[in-house]
């Protein structure tokens, strides 16, 4: 699902060819488009727009250019025009410009901060412009006590990693444009790198900034393709995996009209293909997605019932399409250790590479060593071992088995090495945990591979 998070449709550049944009944009497979007002008439604008054409919605507010040109009538008429609207789903394009300083600064963090007002009274999300004003910005939205409840969006992002971060912690969204595909933006290729898929945002911002294919000429939504490629190339994923995960992401943040989809037994991330056979888990982590979330990369694995070898089996008839299969869902696959073995067992006879993401938990589940009915069935697996010690395995993990378990999964581990082709330990980028110890575990200790997972990215 493709959706253009930020579009200027009612900008006089689509005066002449309007609908034909649009047609384009649908045959694009562009889905949603929002039209972000910029001045009291754009907002008129963005209404009419919203109107007429379904795949429309609006939001609505002051460019930080024209908030020299707004007063309280003004802002009293455009809280009048929100009210009670369905295709209202956003204010903005709000924010503060010290680039151009178009308005006084002064009218700008004023009209900026009326708005935030405005946003929790409607409870609608905000889309930030943001230049060369970080620090106040991110001063003014720290202060307002719900700006981080609200959510929202710094748009067409232009910073650095520590702006980045500042936005994330605060809970919003960041949204890049195609300029993102010019030969002088290495640096923001880098930041779409650093930044999580489950907070980015995709965006036109036409008619300006056209992708590298069409520079020189006018931006439109159709051209969000373009993006979506360079953002996949540049995260590693498929351009259905960015289109799936940013569009259930633009209509989460903005309540669009969203299809929720059935929970999935089997699910693609890339080339990979997931299995999710339980959301049992003998760990109650802290860190875990699933107690906040029922999506990982776009896909429902939050289970109704749990499947059967029949079900299982019945949804790997396309396997050969994907590189490997992997036991990975939202709970511990080792609980279902018959059915593990048993769809190994069919994948294998497939020629199949099966991999085995765990908790490392077995040998405390079942009593026994069950490392040994895995050989020939795995060619890989990976242990979630987590942290770097006994107390915080205990404190962060929270295991089902009590105290002693970050020995017995480092057991399992050991076991595993002995005839499992090949195994890795993987650990959480978290403040209290040393990465340093973690390796060491890993490498020296155990002697197999380390890996370190980012906190609240999976998949």
């Amino acid at each position: 699902m493709l959706i253009d998070t930020h579009a200027h449709l009612d900008f006089p550049d689509f005066a002449k060819d309007r609908k034909e944009v649009l047609e384009r944009a649908r045959q694009a497979g562009i889905e949603y488009i929002l039209n972000i007002s910029s001045d009291f008439a754009s907002n008129l604008k963005s209404l009419e727009l919203a109107s007429a054409y379904p795949e429309v919605y609006a939001t609505l507010g002051i460019h930080p250019h024209h908030a020299k040109d707004i007063d309280k009538e003004t802002l009293s008429k455009i809280k009048e025009l929100a009210k009670n609207n369905k295709k209202v789903v956003g204010v903005g394009e709000i924010g503060l410009d010290f680039y151009k300083n178009l308005s006084p600064r002064e009218n700008q963090i004023r009209i900026l901060r009326e708005f935030l007002e405005l946003a929790k009274e409607l409870s609608l999300p905000v889309i930030i412009h943001c230049r060369n004003a970080q620090k106040e910005a991110l001063d003014i939205l720290k202060k307002e006590a719900r700006a981080s409840f609200l959510g929202g969006v710094f748009h067409c992002f232009s910073g650095d990693q520590n702006f980045l971060k500042e936005i994330l912690d605060l809970g919003f969204y960041v949204s890049f444009t195609a300029n993102i595909t010019y030969a002088n933006a290495q640096n923001l290729r880098e930041l779409v790198k650093e930044t999580p898929i489950e907070r980015i945002l995709l965006e036109t911002d036409c008619p300006f900034l056209p992708p590298r294919e069409k520079r020189g000429k006018r931006n439109e939504p159709a051209y969000l393709t373009y993006l979506s490629e360079e953002i996949a190339s540049l995260k590693g994923l498929s351009i259905e995996d960015v289109s799936r995960i940013t569009g259930l992401n633009a209509c989460q943040l903005f309540k669009l009209p969203y299809q929720e989809s059935e929970h999935r037994i089997t699910y693609s991330i890339r080339d990979s293909l997931y299995l999710n056979i339980t959301n049992r888990c003998t760990d109650n982590c802290s860190f875990c997605v699933r107690f906040y979330t029922d999506y990982v990369k776009g896909h429902n694995l939050r289970l109704k019932d749990e499947p059967s070898i029949e079900e299982i089996i019945k949804e790997l008839s396309d396997i050969s399409r994907y590189r490997e299969a992997v036991f990975c869902g939202y709970g511990e696959p080792l609980l279902r250790l018959d059915v593990v073995k048993a769809v190994a067992k069919f994948l294998k006879d497939k020629g199949t590479y099966v991999r085995l993401n765990t908790n490392g938990q077995g040998n405390l589940i079942y009593k026994r060593n069950i490392v040994p009915e895995l050989k020939g069935l795995m060619d890989e697996v990976s242990v979630s071992l987590n942290v770097d010690s006994e107390e915080n395995y205990n404190k962060i993990c929270l295991p089902q088995f009590g105290q002693g378990t970050f020995s017995k999964v480092k057991e399992f581990v050991w076991e595993c090495k002995q005839c499992i082709p090949r195994v890795s330990v993987t650990f959480i980028d978290l403040p209290e945990v040393n990465l340093q110890e973690c390796e060491r575990i890993a490498k020296e200790e155990l002697g197999v591979e380390f890996r370190i997972r980012k906190l609240h990215q999976v998949g």
